[in-house]
């Protein structure tokens, strides 16, 4: 499947807005020394309303597309005095000839109509690993003091695979991938964004969001693998700059709608979803199903099994990512149990409130913007698992933020029993 993004081819809020504004005063204390290239923080910029910075990782087989996304999509817009604009692009070590053929990785303050070549960037940062938390803190760090603004988004562009390690952020060179853990990591470092983007595969999975909750007000992502299109930044930003003062859930749905807009054949669903009360209040009524699903699950097996087999799951996405909603209406449908059914109805509820904008074809049939790992049963050891699906279990349970926030965790382990 020609997937540029695939891997196949391609609970507390924090005060934001305090947190943000002392790790910006300490960055600008510090110089920003540490950032690599970089000596001291350039002379700041006005402030913009909005500054928009896109982390790619092209040190992999997405190469190719480094240049193409930055000189079509971005460049075709470009920055203004309200919303700046501010690519890392890392091309790797062996670069297509396009814009010169430079390697390593080079920060863009994207202007209209630029070419990406060696000349065009503002800083080069050479060889750094994309898959380390370091150089996305350092991005934002450097962003943060050349180019303030009262909002920041954040998109980030690569191979991803849902919560799985190993996927998002692939870098070839070092070996190294930006896993959960260590996202949440740089956002806790940096105080966060306004709004997320994940511009990979599998970005809208309940593990990834619960990753961004209190360092993002929304996430931009596709449920399924998404193919050679994604974010069509150029739309998004021209419609940024013909309304600078949209909110993060603005942005959020403009975003997200723009998936759709040049969409190909493998990228067929996008979803945006809001990360404050309404999230908190689909996590509340997960973990009660959960509980309850647990506790039900020596009579009702049966009838999860069934309700299992009919849940809608992604197109060219992992079998395991099913749709939450789908999978809450499902074991309403085919579980005898009435604090059950209950409890499904009250996730399904929940879900419609924080999926903000949804978008998918008919060919994905029942998606509703949020995914859930749920593999099939039974786990390893016992005879007949499909062990790949239950593969990195041990990661999910022992560094997921969401494993702390529901009791989902448990119930599967029971499930998988």
């Amino acid at each position: 499947m020609p997937d540029r993004r695939s891997h196949f081819s391609r609970a507390c809020e924090p005060a934001l807005g305090t947190v943000r504004l002392v790790t910006l005063c300490v960055l600008l204390v510090l110089g920003l020394a540490a950032v690599p290239g970089v000596a001291a923080a350039a002379p700041a910029a006005p402030t913009a309303e909005w500054t928009v910075m896109v982390y790619m990782d092209g040190d992999n087989n997405l190469e190719p597309w480094i240049t193409d996304d930055l000189d079509t999509e971005l460049a075709a817009v470009g920055s203004s005095p309200e919303v700046q604009v501010v690519a890392l692009a890392d091309r790797g070590q062996t670069p297509i000839a396009a814009d010169g053929g430079w390697t390593g990785a080079r920060v863009f303050h994207v202007t209209n109509g630029m070419k990406a070549t060696a000349g065009s960037a503002v800083a080069d940062w050479g060889r750094v690993d994309m898959g380390s938390p370091q150089t996305l803190v350092d991005l934002i760090a450097w962003t943060r003091a050349t180019y303030p603004a009262r909002h920041y988004a954040l998109y980030l562009w690569d191979h991803g695979w849902g919560w799985w390690p190993g996927y998002t952020m692939h870098d070839v060179t070092s070996n190294d991938a930006l896993d959960m853990d260590e996202i949440r990591d740089a956002m806790q470092r940096t105080a966060g964004v306004d709004i997320v983007g994940m511009d990979t595969c599998m970005g809208q999975m309940i593990e990834v969001e619960a990753t961004f909750r209190g360092f993002a007000r929304a996430i931009v992502a596709s449920e399924d693998a998404i193919g050679y299109t994604g974010v069509e930044y150029a739309e998004v930003l021209r419609k940024l700059q013909e309304r600078p003062a949209m909110s993060a859930f603005d942005l959020a749905k403009v975003s997200a709608a723009s998936y759709r807009t040049g969409h190909d054949k493998w990228t067929l669903a996008s979803s945006a979803v809001a990360l404050d009360w309404r999230w908190d209040r689909v996590i509340s009524k997960l973990d009660l199903l959960a509980w309850y699903l647990r506790a039900g699950l020596r009579r009702h097996r049966a009838d999860y099994e069934a309700a299992y087999r009919h849940i809608a799951t992604t197109v060219f996405g992992d079998a395991t990512n099913v749709d939450l909603y789908d999978a809450a209406f499902q074991l309403r449908k085919h579980v005898d149990s009435a604090p059950i059914k209950k409890a499904c109805t009250a996730v399904m509820e929940a879900v419609d409130r924080a999926v903000i904008y949804e978008w998918s074809t008919s060919v994905e049939g029942r998606l509703h913007g949020i995914g859930i790992y749920w593999p099939s049963a039974p786990a390893p050891p016992h005879r007949g698992s499909s062990s790949i699906e239950w593969w990195d279990f041990p990661y999910y349970s022992a560094e997921l933020i969401f494993t702390r926030m529901t009791t989902w965790e448990d119930f599967l382990i029971y499930w998988g029993g």
